[in-house]
């Protein structure tokens, strides 16, 4: 028996199918903080994340996005220091080697590690030189906190007022960005490569990896960890079981824990940990708070008055 569609019928039904076939999985919502203007005066404080791995159906590296930028997790941390009184900008990456890319996946193009790169140097050349330079302060899941702590680390005269890790995780790294950083050749000159950001490193008699080290640049490090038993999700969803979370804590060059700070969040995955109404950011933001808190007491100290 054959089945016949009237041809009135047909033409809908093959205009629905195309749509359907190009809507992106991923919409991108940009972030309601203003966006870094590197033309424009020293904001009080940037705020540089990178977001990590996207998840199936999506197809790594090609379709990641900036989606802490897109969700609002960026704009909930830097509503803390403008709640202090500090003008804010920031700038959203995708866990990406190149500079730009873009997938019919994604909503738009995206800006990789590259375009971080380029970004971090213009601001170290510029607005790190003035008198009252901003401070920089660095948001990360996942595969993202591996860049960051890279980036961290082959800028050790940058002064990094705050570090926030969500997760940070290795898996699939050479897998993923192995081609990518290739193909840019010699592009990080004498710089350690982005390749060796999961490597082993040797700390006061112990072996850590590289995205473990918070770097002596990094003035603070707030560390979150997703749960490692089951548990009931909270209000941000995932998964009652934790498919993938980071187990090492952070540490410094001289072994110890100085000015760094752990959370584990009992309730949520890997990947709820990264919405802004989860465990893990209201206890990012509660210490962020008490941090904004000094910097405010340290400006007043040299006489320095944000909101320039």
């Amino acid at each position: 028996m054959s089945l016949r569609l009237p041809v009135r019928l047909l033409a809908p039904l093959l205009c629905v199918l195309a749509l359907v076939g190009c809507t992106p999985l991923y919409v991108i919502h940009p972030a309601r903080t203003p966006a870094l203007n590197l033309n424009g005066p020293p904001p009080d404080v940037v705020i540089f994340a990178m977001s990590g791995r996207c998840a199936p159906p999506c197809l790594a590296p090609r379709d990641n996005w900036d989606y802490l930028g897109s969700r609002g997790t960026l704009d909930r941390l830097a509503d803390v220091f403008t709640a202090a009184g500090y003008r804010v900008e920031v700038s959203g990456y995708a866990s990406n080697a190149a500079a730009a890319f873009s997938s019919e996946y994604i909503g738009g193009p995206q800006r990789g590690y590259e375009a971080l790169r380029s970004d971090f140097e213009r601001v170290k050349n510029t607005w790190m030189k003035s008198a009252h330079p901003p401070r920089l302060v660095l948001l990360g899941h996942s595969q993202g906190s591996v860049w960051l702590h890279h980036l961290s680390r082959v800028n050790p005269g940058v002064p990094i007022a705050l570090q926030v890790d969500l997760d940070g995780i290795c898996v699939a790294w050479k897998g993923d960005f192995g081609n990518g950083i290739r193909a840019l050749g010699d592009v990080y000159g004498s710089e350690p490569s982005p390749m060796h950001a999961c490597d082993a490193f040797s700390v006061a008699g112990r072996t850590v990896g590289v995205k473990d080290i918070v770097w002596p640049n990094v003035a603070r490090d707030l560390e979150v960890q997703s749960k490692r038993l089951p548990a009931r999700p909270g209000v941000s969803g995932g998964w009652p079981v934790n498919y993938l979370f980071e187990l090492t804590p952070n540490v410094r060059l001289d072994g110890s824990r100085t000015g760094i700070e752990r959370f584990i969040s009992s309730r949520e995955d890997h990947s709820a940990i990264s919405f802004p109404n989860s465990d893990a950011l209201t206890w990012v933001t509660g210490k962020a708070a008490e941090i904004a808190t000094e910097w405010k007491e340290e400006d007043t100290r040299n006489d320095v008055k944000p909101g320039r």
